[in-house]
């Protein structure tokens, strides 16, 4: 789950000093382009052009805005703010229209402004505005997202660590390292001992419980939603792939219609499911869709579901592997499942 930067959108309506040559917007002109989209074109093109309009239009505003306020009041409170703004929104729409350079002389640009910020709270606020656009390449690959989001997540903590985004910005990080967990586990503590909040704090213990799984033993057993009876202890010498999804979920529903041909294709593979649905004829419906006969658990508690409680599940379609000797493997192989899977059934 991405973090922190959520671009906002406004209908074409609400720019109108755009089309009317205002040359002047006050503070509440400014603040007003904050607020949050209401419809949009689902057409891309469409979608495209109201994303470089409201960029354009923030631009404008808070450009407007300092030239106007710089004349009338050289200290006005609000300047340092309005050029944060404006720098933002010109990097947002550099990224848009696929323009690295001016994306990074405006990164450059937040970075010379930092230093200026009257205050640690502003200092902050635009260090994390800049860390938020940056999160959005972390690079080409898994390894270099890990390592970026690490260091981006790791400098604002040791700059800021009363800050409340400190921790959610290193539990976002631990949540790309699930295939280094000795750095997972880092991550997972500091942003322990930083959180305030209960509930990014219950989601951290949850992410620890699962990493405290990891190359253990896992005790499993079930009574299939068909009456069938599952122990993991009578499946040695098995690799077992280990489902958590929902059938109201449509990310887990779309990842399932893959991830179900797939496993037609590897009769060794064995493959058990836990279902955090509420409705077991939802449930049902969407295996016999998917023409899943796997053992599946269900207990209509959807996110209480006990066994995705006892084993920290807060995400889904979480995809756990299970070696030949019973052993977690694999915390999240969803998205490289097919070369973990061949690893594990080549082994002995």
């Amino acid at each position: 789950m991405m973090i922190p930067f959520r671009i906002t959108l406004l209908p074409l309506v609400v720019f109108p000093f755009l089309n009317l040559g205002i040359l002047h917007a006050d503070w509440s002109q400014v603040t007003d382009l904050d607020q949050p989209v209401t419809r949009l074109s689902p057409d891309p093109r469409k979608a495209k052009l109201a994303m470089k309009a409201h960029f354009e239009a923030q631009i404008t505003a808070n450009q407007s805005f300092l030239k106007e306020s710089l004349k009338e009041s050289p200290k006005d409170p609000h300047a340092y703010e309005s050029s944060v703004r404006l720098t933002v929104a010109q990097a947002k729409l550099a990224s848009l229209e696929s323009n690295p350079p001016a994306v990074t002389e405006a990164l450059e640009k937040l970075k010379a402004l930092e230093k200026q910020a009257p205050d640690d709270s502003q200092r902050a606020e635009t260090m994390f505005r800049r860390l938020s656009l940056q999160w959005q390449n972390l690079g080409d690959t898994a390894d270099q997202r890990r390592e970026n989001a690490t260091t981006y997540a790791r400098l604002f903590a040791t700059e800021f660590p009363l800050d409340r985004r400190a921790p959610r910005l290193l539990a976002e990080a631990a949540a790309l390292c699930d295939n280094h967990p000795e750095e997972k586990a880092k991550l997972i503590e500091q942003a322990l001992s930083l959180s305030k909040e209960e509930p990014l704090t219950r989601r951290l213990q949850d992410d620890k419980k699962r990493l405290d799984q990891l190359e253990k033993p896992l005790a499993l057993s079930f009574t299939a939603i068909n009456g069938e009876k599952f122990d993991l202890t009578k499946e040695k010498g098995h690799v077992i792939a280990l489902v958590f999804w929902s059938a109201e979920s449509a990310p887990c529903l779309v990842w399932m219609q893959y991830f179900s041909r797939y496993a037609v294709e590897v009769p060794a593979l064995k493959v058990v499911t836990v279902s955090l649905d509420r409705e077991r004829s939802d449930l049902r419906s969407a295996m016999q869709s998917l023409n899943i006969t796997w053992p599946t658990f269900f207990d209509g508690k959807g996110w209480d579901n006990t066994i995705a409680r006892a084993f920290g599940i807060n995400t889904i379609p979480t995809l756990w592997l299970i070696d030949k000797k019973g052993c977690l493997r694999a915390l999240n192989a969803r998205d490289d499942y097919e070369l973990k899977i061949k690893t594990l059934l080549l082994k002995n």
